[in-house]
């Protein structure tokens, strides 16, 4: 077998391909994710493609990761001040939920278009995942993403 490359990539994380192959995969690797560490993965200028291997996490939009990490509205109004509403009606006094995102676990993948991000969340028992990384040619247009929906497309 000339020309192949054996590598363990538990020990060494990752390679660039790109040595030996010519096509577009341009990185691959194992990447860790300690337990409710976070990292944003971005496609601007090549194209993303994550396998989880193990444990779990969550993936989300970059603006609703942005609003879970911040913190909540320290005070609400009081009995007092809050209007005569039934439950289901109840002010939200400007404080959205937020987004879950899209459960991750072993055997989930994640591909990320060109000009697509997501931020990946680890869970408790925190998240690895093969990572590839795919050049772009440049003179293809940036696909508009489909929304983060768990969904294949259709």
């Amino acid at each position: 077998m000339p020309g192949t490359v054996i590598t363990d990539l538990r020990r060494r994380g990752a390679v660039d391909p790109g040595r030996l192959l010519a096509g577009p995969l341009r990185g691959v690797g194992l990447q860790r994710l300690e337990p409710g560490r976070s990292t944003e993965v971005a496609a601007a200028g090549v194209e993303h493609a994550l396998y989880v291997t193990a444990g779990s996490g969550l993936a989300r939009p970059p603006e609703a990761a942005a609003r879970c990490d911040a913190e909540a509205p320290d005070t609400e109004p009081s009995e007092a001040e809050a209007p005569d509403t039934e439950p289901s009606e109840a002010p939200s006094y400007g404080f959205e939920p937020p987004d879950p995102g899209i459960p991750l676990v072993e055997g989930t993948a994640v591909v990320l278009p060109l000009g697509a991000r997501t931020v990946l969340t680890a869970g408790t028992a925190g998240m690895e995942y093969f990572h590839a990384v795919l050049t772009v040619p440049a003179d293809r247009p940036a696909s508009r993403p489909a929304p983060l929906s768990g969904d294949e497309p259709a």
